[in-house]
């Protein structure tokens, strides 16, 4: 293991650039700005890899401009006392040189059993076959592992399990005022692996008084077009949609369950072991005929005055949980390497 030093300079390691802003690339950026309005020397670095080659924001409009941001194939961070990767087998290829390091597990890649799934690209599935091979000796090159679940497995004996924040002032129920007509919302990405065909078929099968919308932009009549939305635009969807569609194949501690409770929005989602046992806010549904029945059954609680609420005010406290003001020092400690830090439950 490396000597630790004086852990006052951070650097966070994503393998996705930022520009790409989905999940891993959101959850860097949003701890940078957080750290560093904490007065922690932090800076990222990260790959150029964009998948599909999307860029969707210029990095210094969501990036603090006191974080230090490069990309770059290899990184020396001789200079840095902590590294934070967000972990791919072989990361030490990339980023190299730092006196602490920790791993973070946030792929769903890293809990799966299946070796093989039909919906994943050749990049996911040859990360997993990489991972089934070396991953216990690779992870064994790390300092400390963090898992964002206690779904993943992990054979570190230095593994911590802390779960994403997120921030209950933005993501509230007052924010904005619940539309007039019941909405049904996805803010996921339009993929297989996030169930983008399988909300499609929910769509097609509501009744003409539900509105079924989406961030980004699709092609699908059934289907009322959001397009991109930054964080406050996307707090204000939340807050006034009555009901979150999230029929993933593949999730970890999903920030769609959890920007959708902090809103006190009620989630439909897909029964994965990572997400959150079957609940009155959190309904966890196997098909689309199962969504579907759902779907109307909270409709009509909405439309009746029965029940919704209650499904609400339950979405709320589970947001809370996942609170910024409580995670947030957890993973503070980590990072600083704190003695206080937790161990595996």
């Amino acid at each position: 293991m490396a000597n630790h030093g004086d852990p006052s300079r951070l650097v966070l390691c994503p393998h996705i650039s930022l520009s790409h802003y989905r999940g891993g690339e959101k959850w860097v950026t949003t701890l940078a700005n957080r750290l560093v309005a904490d007065g922690v020397d932090v800076s990222v670095r990260s790959l150029p890899y964009v998948p599909d080659g999307e860029r969707r924001v210029e990095v210094s409009t969501v990036l603090d401009d006191r974080v230090s941001y490069e990309e770059a194939w290899h990184h020396d961070l001789s200079a840095f006392d902590t590294a934070y990767v967000l972990y791919v087998p072989l990361s030490g290829l990339f980023f190299r040189g730092a006196a602490r390091t920790v791993a973070g597990i946030h792929s769903w890649v890293y809990v799966s059993d299946r070796l093989y799934e039909p919906h994943y690209g050749a990049v996911p599935t040859a990360v997993k076959a990489l991972y089934r091979t070396l991953g216990e000796r690779d992870l064994g090159r790390f300092d400390t592992v963090h898992a964002v679940t206690p779904a993943f497995d992990s054979p570190h004996p230095d593994t911590r399990y802390i779960p994403n924040f997120v921030d209950t002032d933005l993501y509230r129920p007052d924010r904005a005022p619940t539309g007039e007509t019941f909405t049904v919302l996805v803010t996921a990405a339009h993929i297989p692996e996030k169930g983008w065909d399988l909300a499609r078929k929910v769509a097609r099968a509501l009744p003409d008084d539900v509105r079924f919308a989406a961030t980004g932009t699709s092609d699908d009549p059934n289907v009322h077009d959001l397009g991109f939305l930054d964080e406050a635009e996307l707090a204000d969807a939340y807050a006034r949609a009555h009901l979150v569609l999230h029929p993933a194949r593949v999730d970890t501690d999903s920030m769609v369950l959890n920007e959708a409770c902090a809103s006190g929005t009620p989630v439909v989602t897909s029964p994965l072991p990572t997400h959150v046992d079957d609940n009155d806010a959190v309904m966890r549904r196997g098909t689309v005929d199962a969504m579907v029945r759902t779907v109307r059954t909270v409709h009509r609680e909405w439309r009746r005055d029965n029940g919704y609420a209650r499904r609400c005010r339950i979405a709320r406290m589970m947001g809370e949980a996942h609170d910024e003001d409580v995670i947030y020092p957890r993973l503070k400690r980590l990072l600083l390497d704190d003695a206080t830090a937790e161990a595996p439950p």
